[in-house]
């Protein structure tokens, strides 16, 4: 096996245990620090009563996962790359990697960012890797490389680029429209230049 990386509930349980453990010493916290400020009884009551309905809620989804044989788990072999979440079908899947064109680290900017890790295939189709569990990218597709070395990787396995589109160009014009007129000058000052090299003769000026 080149790479393998798996995560049970149980593990996830011990978590939630030291969460649930957590609530009573910050109300402790908060009834040292701020017992003389004005409407405390109040305010305390309450934070009382939500901090006991968050620890009920905790104390069941840690009895939950403590009987649970779930885990999330991920590997590559010569002859596959396998990944397995326990809720999301998403990220299941079992795929040889030499089936495998591209990995790319995909950033999409509307109204908030999203990241997402595509894996794209010979016969034109996509699966997404999980990016909920804490394991090495730079391992993984190190993993990958060896199994099948004509597959492209990004520059940098933590990083993420935005792929400008035209809706996503509208979009930034209609939101921003003094700085997109700035730049769209500045450019037109600058024939044959994109800003990366502009500000690259910036720097070597200073």
């Amino acid at each position: 096996m080149l790479f393998h990386y798996a995560k049970t509930r149980r593990r996830q349980a011990l978590k939630i245990a030291f969460n649930i453990l957590l609530i009573p010493v910050l109300l402790f916290a908060f009834h040292h620090f701020f017992q003389d400020k004005a409407n405390f009884s109040e305010i305390y009551d309450i934070a009382v009563k939500a901090g006991m309905a968050v620890m009920v809620v905790l104390t069941g989804i840690f009895l939950w996962f403590l009987k649970s044989k779930e885990k999330f788990e991920i590997y590559v072999t010569a002859n596959e790359f396998y990944s397995y979440h326990p809720i999301f079908k998403e990220w299941c899947f079992s795929v040889n990697p030499k089936d495998i064109v591209e990995i790319e680290h995909h950033l999409r900017i509307d109204t908030s960012a999203m990241t997402n890790i595509n894996v794209y295939l010979k016969d034109g189709t996509k699966v997404q890797i999980c990016q909920n569990y804490p394991f090495s990218r730079k391992k993984l597709y190190s993993a990958l490389e060896q199994a099948n070395a004509e597959i492209q990787f990004p520059d940098n396995p933590n990083v993420f680029k935005h792929r400008k589109t035209e809706a996503m160009d509208q979009y930034v014009s209609n939101r921003f429209p003094l700085t997109t007129k700035v730049v769209k000058s500045a450019l037109k000052v600058m024939p044959g230049q994109n800003v990366e090299s502009a500000a690259g003769k910036q720097d070597k000026r200073q």
